[in-house]
């Protein structure tokens, strides 16, 4: 394990002139958390006469770590305070052991915070501060600045104040950002928008700080305009954030007909269990999602959320392989199982096994299409049926297509900096009228074509423009009309003919592929051509 030191008797009295050099200070705490060595430094730093027989780790700093690396076998890196004379320091935990593997105690390296900021300091030299000052010319009010390490190494007053006031959240996501910047090299922007007041936003621009084409940390600018404190702003960007951080809540599970209620109320209760669970709904009615609702709930929330399709089994070599990489991926968190096609039943008593005796994942699977009992074994067939939530297809939920619109518009509206405010009554009591087989997936890119399709004055979506789009809610397939361009028209035919091959495949790249007579990596650089969510679920 990395960092993780063997240090014996023999050692400390080998080195011990080099350990009174070091420009740190050295500690070794034993099992009971008594110091048996200080180097010259360390006494110095806690103003010490050499005398260290009664003297504990626990006597020199406020709150020692020693026991959780002891516990841990892991290193630990934090600041402290020294009780005798309340220095701030910066201390690094780190496991010693005996030549036989036996934990011995902790070693402990400290310097005084003053000295590590000074290092700091001349270790990313002058190139930062000319970095920094060159973008600050600007005259940004709000600021930060990130090092390559991704810590904060300089930020205005305001900036934490701006950012917590739209979400507690904001922490993350602020990081998030300088670190994409960074990786990528080049300057990020993301904003935050009022849907209604499109003028009250606040915008975070990213900019990675280069010298001589070395990467030396990041800057991050705040402009914001007027804030709106209401709540229902706050809960806007909660929203955007968890979007950004790839996680949903249960309030991301629009609509009020009964039988959404009851799949919220069902999620909620399934989420304290550890049971395996079936999320059974039409293609397209939220499943997937659903099942991130269901980990977020949960006790695993912190862990990591995978997906597996039954596909990836069916085709696998060697499935004990396959599962073992998903728990090594997953572990302590959540799988998802997407049952996309029938796995033979020797297979399905693996998978059975694999269930029944892990600890360190919950089980989710999802299906689309009915279960019949004598393509499945019949221990396996019990175990899925046991505990299930139904999700209703959009069809029997039309009291429902008025919020889920709403919702959809927003997100348009952001992904295309689009204003359209609502869709007009005519067109939602029509679209309550149709069958929807892409369920809410069919509603989002129907209502996406609507908005692609309008221009910069439009703000509503009428009847009239909906019979312009000339496609129809309750076919799967753009049909082309002749005022169109040729191009046009082709370019359309392809995407919504894509659309249905994923929705067919359930999103499963390499099976759309195979199915189109393309390779996956051709269908990539469609559905980006076309704006396609390569994550689409």
């Amino acid at each position: 394990m990395q960092g993780v030191m063997k240090i014996t008797a023999n050692i400390l009295d080998r080195y011990d002139h080099l350990f009174h050099n070091l420009p740190v200070g050295l500690l070794l705490v034993d099992k009971n958390d008594k110091i048996n060595y200080l180097n010259k430094i360390a006494l110095d730093i806690f103003d010490l006469d050499g005398d260290i027989s009664t003297v504990s780790i626990n006597g020199l700093l406020e709150n020692a770590s020693t026991t959780d690396v002891k516990q841990m076998h892991d290193p630990i890196e934090k600041r402290d305070i020294t009780k005798r004379n309340r220095k701030q320091v910066v201390t690094l935990y780190s496991p010693y052991l005996s030549e036989q593997g036996e934990l011995l105690g902790v070693v402990i390296l400290v310097e005084p915070l003053s000295l590590f900021h000074e290092r700091v300091s001349q270790l990313t030299n002058i190139d930062l501060v000319q970095g920094v000052l060159q973008e600050l010319r600007n005259s940004h009010a709000k600021f930060r600045v990130v090092l390559v390490d991704h810590s904060e190494w300089l930020s205005s007053e305001d900036w934490w104040d701006e950012l917590h006031a739209i979400s507690r959240h904001a922490d993350k996501w602020v990081h998030k950002l300088a670190e994409i910047a960074m990786e990528s090299r080049r300057e990020i922007k993301e904003t935050f928008e009022d849907n209604k007041v499109m003028s009250n936003h606040i915008e975070i621009i990213s900019k990675p700080i280069q010298k001589y084409g070395k990467l030396i940390g990041c800057v991050q600018f705040l402009n914001a305009d007027k804030l709106n404190k209401s709540e229902q702003e706050l809960q806007f960007a909660k929203k955007i954030i968890r979007t950004l951080e790839k996680t949903y809540q249960i309030d991301d599970i629009i609509g009020e007909s009964p039988a959404i209620n009851i799949a919220r109320e069902h999620a909620k209760l399934y989420a304290k269990m550890e049971t395996p669970l079936l999320i059974r709904g039409e293609m397209g009615t939220g499943k997937y999602m659903l099942a991130r609702v269901i980990h977020t709930l949960s006790d695993r929330y912190s862990h990591p959320f995978i997906r597996c399709n039954f596909s990836a089994l069916a085709n696998s070599n060697n499935m004990s392989m396959e599962l073992e990489h998903v728990l090594r991926s997953g572990r302590n968190g959540t799988v998802y199982f997407y049952m996309d096609e029938i796995i033979e039943k020797e297979k399905q008593g693996q998978l059975l096994s694999f269930v029944d005796n892990i600890e360190e994942l919950r089980v989710i699977f999802g299906c689309s299409q009915g279960l019949l009992s004598e393509h499945w074994k019949d221990s396996f067939y019990n175990m899925i049926q046991r505990y299930q939530i139904t999700l209703p297809a959009l069809r029997e939920r039309q009291e429902d297509i008025s919020l889920l619109v709403g919702t959809l518009l927003a997100k348009l509206n952001r992904r295309y900096h689009t204003n359209i405010s609502k869709i007009d009554k005519e067109v939602i009591e029509y679209w309550k009228k149709c069958e929807w087989p892409g369920n809410i997936a069919q509603l989002e890119r129907t209502l996406e074509n609507l908005v692609l399709e309008a221009d910069a004055f439009t703000h509503v979506i009428t009847k009239e423009q909906l019979e312009k789009d000339d496609s129809k809610e309750t076919r799967h397939l753009h049909r082309a009309s002749s005022h169109m361009p040729l191009q046009t028209a082709i370019d359309q035919f392809e995407k919504d003919y894509i659309m249905l091959a994923l929705q067919q495949h359930d999103f499963n790249k390499t099976k759309t592929a195979k199915s189109l007579g393309i390779s996956v990596r051709n269908l990539y650089y469609k559905m980006d051509k076309y704006k396609i969510d390569r994550g689409a679920p």
